[in-house]
Formats: C-alpha cells, structure tokens, sequence
C-alpha cells in the first residue's frame, strides 16, 4: 500500500485577506449607517406630517359642527385653567377614553400658574395621545410641574409638539387676550369665513421642541439649549382686565427684528429668569403650552419669550432644515429655516391681504 507523503492541506484565510474582508465590512457598514438613519428620519417625519394632518382635520370637522374654530377661553373673568383645542377636539380624533376623563363642565384645575388639576382631569393630564406629539422629538414626554407658583404639589403633564397659530406677535400682538392676526386667541369667534386670506395661504398648526425638562433652567449655553428655553418676563401689563383696555405690557411693543426683542428683554428690567415648560401638557390651553406664533423665523436660536402664559413662541424641530406646517385647508407641508421672515409672517396672518410668494 502507498502512503503519501504529503501533508494535508486546510483552507482558510490569511491575516492579510482577513484584515481586508474587516475593512470592507467596516466601508459597508460605514455607507449602510447613514442610509438606514435617513430612512427612519423619513419615516418620522412623514408620520409627523400624518400627525398634523389628523389634527388639522379634526380642527375641520369641529368647525364644522360649530361654525367656529376651537380656541382659548376664560372661565368667568379668568384666563388661567382653560382647556387646551386639543382638549376641545378629542371627539373628532377618536379618543373616546379621554372623553370620558375631562368633563367641560367642571374646572380643569384651581388656582393659577398653573393651578391644580381637578380629578379627573389630573388622570386625563397626564395620560399621552401620541398624535400629539412628533416621532423625531427626543425629550421625555412627561412634565412634573409644581403647581400653584411653586407652592403647590407637582403633577406630571404629557406633553404636545404640537401648536395652533395665534400669529405674528409684533407690537403688542403677542398679548392674547385681544383679537391677534392669526386664527387663535382667547374668546375668538373665527370661523372659515373670517380668513379673508384664504385657507390655503394661512397656517392652522405647527411643530415645536419641548421645554427643557427643568421648570426654572439656567442660562442657555449652547445652541440647542436655547431652542428648549423661553425668557420669563415678569408680569408687567397694562392692565389684568379682560379684555384688556390697553393690551400688553407697559411701554413693550414687539420690534420687527426678534434679535432686538432678546437684547430689549434682557435690559429693560423685565427679565426674570428662564422657563423650561414649552409644551408641557396638551390638555391645558396656555399659549405656552399649546399655541405658537410667527415672530421667529423656523429653528431660531432666540429664546422664545414667556409672561404669565402670554409671548412669542417659535416653531422648531428635529427634522434638519424645517418645521412641518399644516393650513387651514388641511395641506401639510415642509417649511425650511431659509424662508423670509415677511413670508413666513404673511403666512401667520388670517387677514393680511398678502400675496403669498412660492416657498
């Protein structure tokens, strides 16, 4: 019998071919990484826009039980403690279970800044609708907010990204409690009728970051921190009548530029701190919380600025380069940070008689 000699051989890779089959694993995975984090942006930001879609029907199918859109109003003479439109609207987006938890014809909370949720509203508070809030945002959805100033007990709120317009802000305004430019303000009576400039050419809702998660947060550092922070201006009105004789704060009228209002607020005497309670809770109607407004370009870095729930609150966004903006219409669409503030302003507005310009 014959024996052969030689050895047997094993196949396998050498450290060279090794090292090179890593490195292209490594280049793959390197171009795969990007492509799949862009596919779910995408998908986020298209169930945002879903998100804006549904509410913005729902805004139509309440107007059209009403003949009157949902806004902000006052139980007897005061403005804190009124239910959010969002609260307004939960018949027309199915949500039967929180039907049954807010009753409209009880108080949402007593006392004031806010005061403290009455039950079952404190059960309804709290309790998420994920409609309300964007896919991309990345804080915790939930507030924990001492009540009453500061002084009462701490209830925890779900959170909305979510605003309806109540317009531009200039001069005075940014004071609600009188008729604004937009389609929101407290004890309006706007109706499709009333938007002379058309359903299509003026904004119903828009998208915002929430709040810092610290109710009273230090001065804002860094870039995305002051897109999460208002500046508490001390409340200095005119007048607290409603509706006021005079609106708002004494001598403070909004300039056209909001790189001035940040450096007005900051001298005048006004200032008194920061908020970090952005879009707080969805129930509760303070503008604060559930409205925004045009005064800031889309993804400012100025501060937004806070009174007593009364301000100019910008619209921003995880999504690079824009916000989602839904008409009144019920179109939902992409607004880049790029856009001219006139435009953007013209687009905030019920009655301008602006021509708006393709953007």
């Amino acid at each position: 019998m014959t024996h052969s000699n030689h050895p047997t051989r094993h196949q396998g890779f050498t450290l060279v071919e090794l090292l090179v089959v890593i490195a292209i694993i490594g280049v793959l995975v390197g171009l795969l990484l990007p492509a799949v984090q862009a596919a779910r942006e995408a998908a986020r930001r298209m169930q945002c826009s879903n998100n804006l879609k549904q509410i913005t029907l729902a805004m139509h199918n309440y107007e059209s039980t009403h003949r009157l859109l949902p806004t902000n109003y006052t139980n007897g003479s005061s403005t804190a403690g009124n239910f959010s439109v969002f609260a307004q609207m939960a018949p027309f987006y199915e949500q039967g279970n929180m039907l049954d938890m807010i009753h409209f014809d009880r108080p949402l909370n007593v006392g004031c800044c806010p005061g403290t949720l009455v039950a079952p509203h404190d059960t309804a508070a709290k309790t998420p609708i994920p409609m309300l809030t964007c896919p991309s945002e990345d804080h915790d959805r939930t507030y924990f907010v001492t009540t009453l100033s500061g002084s009462g007990p701490t209830q925890a709120y779900s959170a909305t990204t979510y605003g309806m317009n109540f317009g531009t802000g200039v001069g005075t305004l940014y004071d609600s409690r009188i008729k604004t430019d937009g389609i929101h303000w407290i004890n309006a009576k706007v109706g499709f009728e009333s938007i002379l400039d058309g359903l299509s050419n003026t904004a119903a809702f828009a998208e915002h970051l929430l709040g810092s998660p610290e109710q009273s947060p230090s001065e804002p550092t860094e870039n995305h921190l002051r897109k999460r922070v208002m500046m508490n201006v001390r409340c200095a009105f005119i007048s607290r009548s409603m509706p006021p004789s005079t609106p708002g704060f004494a001598g403070f009228f909004l300039p056209e530029d909001p790189n001035a209002m940040e450096a007005y607020v900051r001298s005048s005497g006004l200032h008194r701190g920061w908020s970090g309670q952005r879009g707080a809770g969805w129930i509760n109607g303070r503008e604060y919380w559930t409205g925004y407004s045009h005064y800031h370009p889309p993804q400012s870095l100025i501060p937004d600025m806070a009174s007593c729930g009364w301000g100019v609150f910008a619209t921003r966004s995880n999504h690079p380069g824009g916000v989602h903006v839904s008409r009144c219409d019920g179109s939902v669409g992409f607004v880049t940070e790029s856009i001219d503030l006139e435009t953007w302003r013209a687009l905030g507005t019920r009655n301008g008689r602006e021509i708006l310009e393709s953007f």
